[in-house]
């Protein structure tokens, strides 16, 4: 009798070149001042791997080739370094730069990952807890709406 073999499986979208890019665009994004600890920005890119992973193989590859536009993006704005490699601020700026953009498909690369981030990062408690949301003891909706009065 053959002996079952199995795989342990984990789909990866980024390669190790990706992943300082990817926290490199979160420190922009997040960081601007020194914020999140770089801890908290390496486990980032990790969760940010793991939610497009599952994505279907032509919206990994889009996403995986905007991130070599943006990687190379600050080379046609005079900037004679990569994205990765400018300090914070002039990533920010580079990102704003892009967003406000005359090309169309220059701002959408900047929209998609700030979307995709934002959502990923904020969904840590902590992250909302910072935010002032409170939580599970949200019960606002209690207090807008009257009661419901039962016709007869």
């Amino acid at each position: 009798m053959v002996p079952l073999v199995t795989k342990d499986f984990r789909r990866t979208t980024f390669k190790p070149r990706h992943r300082p890019l990817v926290r490199a665009l979160a420190e922009a994004l997040f960081s601007p001042n020194g914020e999140a600890t770089s801890e908290r920005l390496d486990t980032f890119v990790d969760e940010v791997d793991a939610f497009l992973s599952p994505a279907s193989k032509t919206l990994r590859f889009g996403l995986v080739l905007m991130l070599h536009v943006l990687r190379w993006s600050p080379l046609f704005f005079g900037r004679f370094r990569l994205f990765e490699d400018l300090t914070v601020d002039e990533r920010v700026t580079h990102l704003e730069r892009l967003d406000h953009s005359k090309v169309k498909q220059l701002p959408l690369i900047v929209v998609a990952y700030k979307t995709v981030l934002t959502m990923i990062f904020y969904e840590d408690e902590d992250e909302l807890r910072g935010l002032g949301y409170p939580g599970a003891e949200r019960k606002r909706y209690l207090t807008v709406l009257p009661p419901a009065k039962v016709a007869s």
